[in-house]
């Protein structure tokens, strides 16, 4: 308490901890002006149901306590807007106002390679793509694998490989899938040079909000394949594919991307970047919602 007592605003972040259920009920929440971000994730499978029920809960204990909710996502918080009872319109009455603010990324860290240089490496080696974040239930690596093993099996296909990056509880299952065409390449010190040694990132996640992992790729410069889960289909669009999550799903939507302009579509992603989503732009967004609760 004594570390939040000079404070305009307490800017409270949910990734759905224990404490933050009990928070409301503090004196902390009562003498200081509260800011909420949802990070939950959410989908269509048991998990996203889970979560829903956790943004309805935290979004129930904190509505008319909170002067703003933000969400990462703007399909979570149409989730939670159902449950900040007594926002009407722009007039917070009883309840509290859902404002969308997405991630940002740092473009000067995460930039693309040159495209000759990049060019040159496919023409010895094939086309590349990338995973990186996470190895759990819900990021649906091996419908990923399984589509590329099925895509490298058929002829005309001998020079796709995959990359995966990443940590977590299915890392020596999915290690046990390596091959000559598939590396697991476990922790990555430097997520710059990941991005820009792949040509494709794909996310094959069954949940999501809005993740961090896209925009570094956008950034990148990649083109991008991305299952229809949270914010995913608003920042794929003329810059890669958007598909389910079954194994097949995932291999047409390869399939249908290596017949396209990889560097138009990388171009893109690193455009759509540079206008909305660096730091500074969510930044600026973040502040205006601070000004207008004090």
């Amino acid at each position: 308490k004594e570390e939040v007592e000079d404070c305009d605003v307490l800017h409270i972040h949910h990734a759905a901890t224990f404490s933050e259920f009990f928070l409301p009920f503090s004196s902390i929440c009562s003498e200081h002006s509260l800011v909420n971000t949802f990070h939950i994730p959410a989908g269509d499978c048991l998990g996203g149901e889970f979560a829903k029920l956790l943004i309805a809960t935290l979004a129930s204990l904190y509505a008319g306590r909170s002067k703003k909710f933000i969400s990462v996502s703007a399909e979570i918080a149409a989730e939670i807007r159902k449950y900040s009872s007594g926002y009407v319109g722009d007039d917070n009455g009883n309840g509290t106002e859902t404002v969308v603010i997405p991630n940002g990324v740092d473009t000067t860290r995460f930039y693309p390679l040159e495209e000759d240089e990049k060019a040159g490496v496919r023409k010895k080696k094939g086309v590349c793509i990338g995973y990186l974040g996470r190895l759990s239930p819900e990021k649906n690596i091996m419908n990923m694998i399984r589509a590329v093993k099925t895509l490298t099996s058929e002829s005309g296909s001998h020079n796709l490989y995959l990359k995966i990056a990443g940590t977590g509880p299915l890392y020596e299952k999915i290690k046990k899938r390596e091959d000559e065409r598939i590396k697991v390449l476990g922790y990555v010190e430097d997520a710059p040079s990941f991005y820009r040694s792949v040509d494709i990132f794909l996310l094959p996640s069954k949940l999501e909000a809005q993740p961090i992992a896209l925009l570094e790729a956008m950034a990148s410069g990649l083109p991008i394949i991305a299952t229809d889960v949270g914010d995913n289909k608003y920042f794929v669009q003329k810059n890669g594919i958007i598909c389910g999550a079954s194994a097949k799903e995932i291999r047409d939507a390869i399939k249908e991307i290596l017949s396209e302009d990889l560097e138009k579509m990388g171009a893109e992603s690193r455009r759509m970047v540079e206008r909305d989503y660096t730091w500074d732009k969510i930044a600026e967004r973040t502040l205006e919602v601070y000004k207008s609760v004090i």
